[in-house]
């Protein structure tokens, strides 16, 4: 037959079978990749869409202001949102299609808070994973 590892695949001690690395994100400890910087800035205006949906949510509870306020709140927080997905979406590498569908599950109430806790989920790992602390509000440095 022939002596161990002398097949046509080469023993060099990677495994055949593994999957090909990511190219849409930066190196660990890379901090300038625009890929990033754009997730970076992305998870930043998400959280923040997330505070103003509940600041809505409160105002349409409370009372205060009427429904005008809450529909402008909720509005505000609406665009924000879009804008920081399709931002940090670029950032990670998403392809269009999903970037789209993420975009129409905004317009979900509750379905689109849990689309933006779950991005901003895979937003913390990628900054983590390029040297980043992220806390409550997203990365610092």
């Amino acid at each position: 037959m022939g002596t161990p590892g002398t097949g046509t695949q080469p023993n060099d001690g990677t495994n055949p079978y593994a999957p090909p690395a990511s190219q849409t994100l930066a190196a660990a400890g890379d901090r300038n990749d625009p890929q990033i910087l754009k997730v970076k800035s992305g998870q930043k205006m998400i959280l923040w869409a997330i505070v103003l949906n509940f600041v809505a949510y409160g105002v349409a509870m409370a009372g205060l202001g009427g429904v005008a306020l809450a529909l402008l709140v909720n509005l505000v927080a609406l665009v924000i949102s879009i804008w920081g997905l399709i931002r940090l979406s670029n950032g990670l590498g998403f392809s269009v299609l999903a970037i789209i569908f993420l975009v129409i599950l905004m317009f979900v109430p509750l379905v689109n808070l849990i689309t933006l806790l779950i991005v901003n989920s895979k937003a913390t790992n990628a900054l983590r994973a390029a040297g980043y602390s992220v806390g409550l509000m997203g990365a610092k440095g």
